[in-house]
């Protein structure tokens, strides 16, 4: 009697996955299935799919599996289900499906191969640049040792000298700053308000023309690849 009430419900509207599942049978489990795939649960949608062996559901439930596993990103085992789908019989839209979700593997790969080269070639040209610090860079003998530490003394007296001479002169030419900025707030004219105000729409409506262009430029870029990935039905 329950199988017979969960079959009405079936027909009278759809049910959720758990429901599907508690009847048992194989159009019950692809239907599960399929409400999982439509809530993008693709790894339960997977697993039930794998289940079903019934020869008359058997295509649906391969091209709907490559369908969960080219939206989970797992190209190859798209690939896979999609062969096996049409090994069973031809059908458009697995062909089509086949063959983009292929040329985005090409595109995967090249970017990987690109990526790996860019790293080597970096890691190559840092190995270089290293070794050529290394040949450089020399062991100082005694002699020079003792005149590098003699010019650093003269250093250090020439740099305090410098640097006092180099403080006065800062504390002359601030004070010449402060005297020149007093003066010239006292002859500034002060601001309209009206100028303020007019300046500041006059920015706000320039800003707002420039974002509505480059939105507009990038839109327009833009180009957007459609992936067909239609559900089979038992219908």
């Amino acid at each position: 009697m329950k199988k017979i009430i969960l079959f009405m419900a079936v027909i009278l509207y759809a049910l959720t996955p758990q429901q599907y599942l508690k009847i048992g049978s194989q159009e019950a489990v692809y239907d599960a299935a399929n409400e999982y795939y439509k809530q993008k649960n693709y790894e339960k949608a997977i697993e039930l799919y794998k289940k079903i062996n019934k020869p008359a559901l058997k295509f649906k439930a391969l091209y709907n599996l490559g369908n969960a596993y080219a939206k989970s990103y797992q190209f190859n085992k798209a690939i896979k289900a999609y062969k096996e789908a049409l090994k069973i019989k031809k059908d458009k839209d697995a062909e089509y499906n086949l063959k983009l979700i292929e040329k985005l593997l090409k595109k995967q790969n090249k970017q990987k191969k690109n990526n790996k080269h860019n790293k080597q070639n970096n890691n190559s040209n840092q190995n270089k640049k290293n070794k050529n610090k290394q040949k450089h860079k020399k062991s100082p003998s005694k002699q020079n040792k003792n005149q590098n530490n003699k010019n650093k003394q003269n250093n250090k007296k020439s740099k305090k000298e410098t640097q006092k001479k180099e403080h006065k002169k800062f504390l002359e030419n601030t004070k010449n700053r402060q005297e020149k900025s007093k003066k010239q707030k006292q002859n500034k004219p002060l601001f309209n308000k009206e100028k303020i105000k007019n300046f500041k729409a006059l920015k706000e409506s320039n800003t707002t023309d420039i974002r509505k262009r480059y939105y507009i430029n990038q839109i327009r870029e833009m180009k957007f690849n459609t992936l067909l990935l239609p559900l089979r039905s038992k219908k």
